[in-house]
């Protein structure tokens, strides 16, 4: 669990840290893009690249993910040897709004990869594997963090507590999920997400970590993640009190239709 959470932090932030963020300068959409039902058009727009106009407390604005992860491109494939990756997503208190304690519970988490020669394959599952993760620092600064209880309901969801102001709650399917090296050239994951408290101020958004093996250790050096390059992340969207999907891609409109996704059959 220590190695894994050494890890999480850091390659999700491949989120390049230090680098200015174009997408703050960018267009800006109202609004978040909550969905509460499975379409394509729903997934491709949590995963557009456009700024919802919600903004994780404790980030500066200069962090490369402070709008939001990149539009999907279509073009991610994991490197030629690796053979591993892990879901992961993170929930922070909305920049500007008050940040009241709450519950937050997480269901039907799911990830896929895409095959080069065509279909998907399920590599982690709620259902069948664990949750695991932690309340970090914000901008996971030295990689602090702290427990988060993580508690199984009797419907299968996760219950968790909301972070407090200066933290997230960043968590992650357990164990890596595995494929063939040089068979995978795209990734989709679902998962809902609610909380308890109504005037709770939350945001939320799914990614990725490419993973060398299932094995493989945390290794950061001379500012490369090299055992687990990130992949990407989603739109941030606001928590409810309902449950709504969360969408994490690297494919395309066009893609998603010519051969979509389980979930969306």
């Amino acid at each position: 669990m220590n190695e894994y959470l050494a890890i999480s932090s850091g390659a999700l932030i491949f989120l390049q840290a230090l680098v200015p963020s174009a997408g703050v300068c960018e267009e800006r959409v109202a609004g978040h893009r909550a969905c509460t039902s499975l379409s394509i058009d729903c997934v491709v727009s949590q995963n557009s690249g456009y700024d919802t106009g919600l903004y994780p407390d404790g980030v500066q604005i200069y962090f490369s993910w402070y709008p939001g992860g990149p539009a999907a491109t279509g073009k991610t494939a994991p490197p030629a040897d690796f053979s591993s990756l892990t879901g992961w997503g993170q929930i922070y208190p909305q920049v500007g709004a008050s940040n009241s304690a709450a519950s937050i519970y997480l269901k039907d988490y799911r990830v896929y990869v895409h095959l080069t020669d065509g279909g998907w394959q399920l590599l982690q599952d709620q259902a069948a594997n664990s949750v695991g993760g932690g309340h970090y620092a914000a901008t996971f600064a030295n990689n602090s963090s702290s427990a988060m209880s993580l508690v199984v309901q009797s419907d299968g969801s996760v219950k968790m507590n909301s972070p407090a102001s200066g933290y997230n709650d960043h968590f992650w399917i357990e164990p890596r999920g595995s494929y063939a090296p040089g068979t995978v050239n795209g990734v989709f994951s679902i998962a809902q997400l609610r909380t308890d408290g109504a005037s709770a101020n939350l945001i939320a958004n799914f990614g990725g970590d490419w993973w060398r093996n299932g094995s493989a250790p945390y290794l950061y050096r001379n500012g490369v993640f090299v055992n687990n390059p990130g992949i990407g992340m989603g739109a941030w969207v606001k928590l409810t009190t309902s449950y709504q999907y969360f969408f994490f891609t690297t494919m395309t409109k066009p893609q998603l239709q010519a051969d979509p996704p389980p979930p969306l059959r």
